[in-house]
């Protein structure tokens, strides 16, 4: 099984998360998506480190 992990700071006010999951969706139609998080503050780098180190050991 496939499985794609988003950790962005693109926020869900908007559509981009919908848009990257339809695309994802159409060029892996049998991969799992799994949201861990939209919402790391702008281009903070160490707190996405920070979450992924929390979460990675959990996905195949």
């Amino acid at each position: 099984m496939t499985v794609i992990t988003l950790l962005t700071d693109f926020g869900t006010a908007d559509s981009y998360v919908a848009e990257m999951k339809g695309v994802l969706s159409t060029y892996a139609p049998n991969a799992k998506l799994v949201d861990i998080t939209h919402e790391v503050s702008p281009g903070d780098v160490r707190a996405a480190q920070y979450i992924l180190s929390r979460t990675w050991m959990f996905f195949p």
